[in-house]
Order: structure tokens, then C-alpha cells, then sequence
């Protein structure tokens, strides 16, 4: 049933595949048994039927344990639903609203936004050399910006095997001698490289500059202005939170809750929990403009070409691209260990979809494939209404 398909050949959301020890096994778990918790549903929407079905089918055959989706339209949530469970012992039911899930690199638009913030207050230039912000960060051969950062255009490499998961509680700063030492790819601005240790030194930079802690930042510039009480860095500190539970498969394709890891630091570049309904919220800020100023959001949307004249589809911190109906759209994917998700936005529609779920290592394709036709359905019928 179970096939492991590598995110190799997927533009825009490049990630690497880590291989996961065992921390225990769940109970024997049925997909076909799950449970589907509806907090929202927009009668006379025929198309969220037949996504409802279409969710249900991949959860069952990829053995997803939990799942959530947050549908918005013209600034009104249509659909709202959680699937099967955050843990198998209890059978306790995901909610769309309440349930934190790790949103890896869904952590990066955010991020960008961030970003997008301490420039319009003066407090950083994109433009700027990385050096100014962090003058102890070893020197490579050629200078890059914050800019280069954010557009995954630095030459500052990406995970290595392994790399991706860190048991140890480090911080952001801590978080940098993973790959400091490491020479560049490429001369900066040349080309392009997806690299989340790229957001990982952008962040260190942007609490350097501001004084203050990226949790901070992040609270004052993004979650508390836009309502998202959910939405709060992975320190590992589950006790008071509702979590997803977090699972993915070992080597024999056999489901297992996953091993605990800490993912702070890498907070800017993958280390955020997040909820389905508040990653809407934030899709919707950017289709309402209500986060950035539109000189700032037209900046962080462009997508500007290589010196070759090629056009990598991203832009600071977003995918850029076209549905296939040729409907302009703005989207991240992430994955990691006990996650998979992604948030699409339609900014001329004013349409937003996010999909959040607990399990890694499920077949990457028929994932991306099917929250983007679920989003194209729902909305070409809710354009004709």
C-alpha cells in the first residue's frame, strides 16, 4: 500500500529525505477507520463533497494518521475539516481550529514576511551584506545579501543526509555551525539552490539587527496582528499543546510514531507549529494586503530572473506560479519528520487552502497533486456561484 516517493523534480519546494530510527510503534492502525471532524462546510458547494472524498481516499491509501484542511473564500472560511487522529491509543479526533501541526517549511513565508516588516520599519536592508548583521559568520569567498538569502540564491548549501533532524536543543545561533564552514555553491545571485540553512542565517540576521529574539519577531510582526494564537516556534514542549502527534515510516514501510527531534533551530526555515485555520489567516493576509504594504509584497512576490534571463518560480520566501487553469497563484510545501503540508493563495480570487497533516514519508506527488486539484475544484465552483 505504502510507496516512498522522493521530492526530487518538484519545483519551488525542494526538500531532502531523511532516514528515522524507531521510538515506538503505534497500535495497529486502518486508515479506512478514521474519523472526519467538520467545523465548517459551506452548503451548496457540490466540489467539497467530492474533495472530502478525495482527502479520505489519499489518507486511506497513504496511511496518513491525521490530517487538517482551512478553505477560504472572499475572506469567509467555506470549509473547515480534520481527519483521523493525533494519537492511535486515545483516537483523539484532529481539529481544524485547535490541533498544532509542524509546518516544516511553511516557516519560510512567514519568515519572508517577517522580513518584509523590519525593512518597511528601517531596521534592516535587503541589500545589505550579510556581514553587517552578522560579522562573526565565517567568511566565504564572495559576499552575498539578505536578499540572496531570502531567494534562495546565496550558494549557502542545504541540508546534507542526516542533517535534516536534530535531537539536541540548540539555538539559532547554535544552529549555524551545522554548515558555516561550508564554501558556497556558487557566486551569489548567479543561481538558484533551495537551502533552509540559507532562512536559518537570514533569521540569526534579522534578531541581530532588531535586538531581539526571533520568537519575539515573530509574535510582534506577524501572529499577534493577525489574530494566528496558534502559530508558535517548536521548542519541543508539547505539555500544554494539543499536537498533531507526529509519525512517519521505517525503512520496512511499516507506520511508527516518530522519534523526538527539536526543530528550534531552525525556526525560520522549518521550526514553526502552526494550525490549519491560522495558516489561512495568513494566506488571506497577503490576498488583502493586510501585513505588508503593497510596494513590500510586490517586492517579496517578484519573480526575478537570473542573470541568464531564467525564471525559477520563487520569489522571497513564496513558489510563484499558475494553476492549470492558468489562475496566478502563490504557494509553499513543506515536509518533515512527522509532517507534510502546504498552503496555496489566490490572491486575485481572494482564495486560500491549507493542508496540514502528521505523517512523513508518504508519496510526495499524489500529496501535492491532490491538495492542488482539491483547491483548483473548489474554487472554479465557487467562482460560479
Amino acid at each position: 500500500m505504502k510507496k516512498v516517493v522522493t521530492l526530487t523534480g518538484i519545483i519551488l519546494t525542494l526538500f531532502v529525505l531523511g532516514l528515522t530510527s524507531v521510538s515506538s510503534d503505534p497500535p495497529d492502525f486502518h486508515a479506512s477507520d478514521i474519523s472526519i471532524d467538520e467545523s465548517t462546510v459551506r452548503a451548496g458547494i457540490d466540489a467539497i463533497d467530492e474533495s472530502r472524498a478525495m482527502l479520505r481516499t489519499l489518507v486511506e491509501e497513504e496511511d496518513i494518521v491525521g490530517l487538517a484542511i482551512a478553505v477560504s473564500y472572499e475572506d469567509s472560511l467555506i470549509w473547515s475539516a480534520g481527519f483521523g487522529y493525533s494519537d492511535l491509543d486515545q483516537q483523539s479526533p484532529i481539529s481544524p481550529e485547535q490541533t498544532y501541526f509542524r509546518i516544516a517549511s511553511l516557516s519560510k513565508p512567514i519568515t519572508a514576511t517577517v522580513m518584509g516588516r523590519l525593512v518597511e520599519d528601517g531596521i534592516i536592508d535587503l541589500d545589505n551584506s550579510v556581514y553587517d548583521y552578522v560579522p562573526d559568520f565565517p567568511k566565504k569567498k564572495h559576499d552575498f545579501t539578505l536578499r540572496h538569502l531570502a531567494a534562495h540564491r546565496s550558494g549557502i548549501r542545504h541540508y546534507k543526509r542526516f542533517e535534516k533532524e536534530n535531537r539536541a536543543p540548540l539555538s539559532l545561533e547554535e544552529g549555524l555551525r551545522k554548515f558555516q564552514r561550508s564554501k558556497l555553491e556558487f557566486e551569489p545571485g548567479t543561481a538558484y539552490l533551495y537551502s533552509s540553512y540559507g532562512y536559518n542565517l537570514l533569521g540569526v540576521a534579522m534578531q541581530n539587527a532588531a535586538q531581539q529574539s526571533f520568537d519575539d519577531l515573530l509574535s510582534e510582526y506577524v501572529t499577534v496582528p493577525l489574530g494566528m494564537g496558534h502559530t508558535i516556534p517548536d521548542d519541543a514542549d508539547y505539555a500544554d499543546l494539543r499536537t498533531s502527534g507526529f509519525f512517519d515510516f521505517n525503512w520496512r514501510n511499516k507506520l511508527r510514531v516518530a522519534k523526538p527531534v527539536n526543530m528550534y533551530m531552525k525556526l525560520p526555515s522549518g521550526g514553526m507549529l502552526s494550525t490549519a485555520e491560522d495558516l489561512v489567516r495568513f494566506g488571506n493576509a497577503y490576498a488583502y494586503q493586510r501585513i505588508l504594504d503593497a510596494s513590500t509584497q510586490n517586492e517579496i512576490l517578484a519573480d526575478v530572473p537570473l542573470p541568464n534571463g531564467d525564471q525559477v518560480g520563487y520569489g522571497l520566501g513564496w513558489g510563484l506560479g499558475t494553476d492549470r487553469a492558468g489562475r496566478s497563484i502563490i504557494s509553499h510545501s513543506g515536509g518533515n519528520t512527522g509532517s507534510a503540508c502546504r498552503l496555496i493563495v489566490y490572491p486575485e480570487e481572494k482564495f486560500t487552502v491549507a493542508v496540514v497533516s502528521n505523517t512523513f514519508g508518504i508519496d510526495w506527488i499524489k500529496f501535492m497533486r491532490t491538495v492542488n486539484s482539491v483547491s483548483a475544484m473548489i474554487l472554479d465552483e465557487a467562482e460560479q456561484q
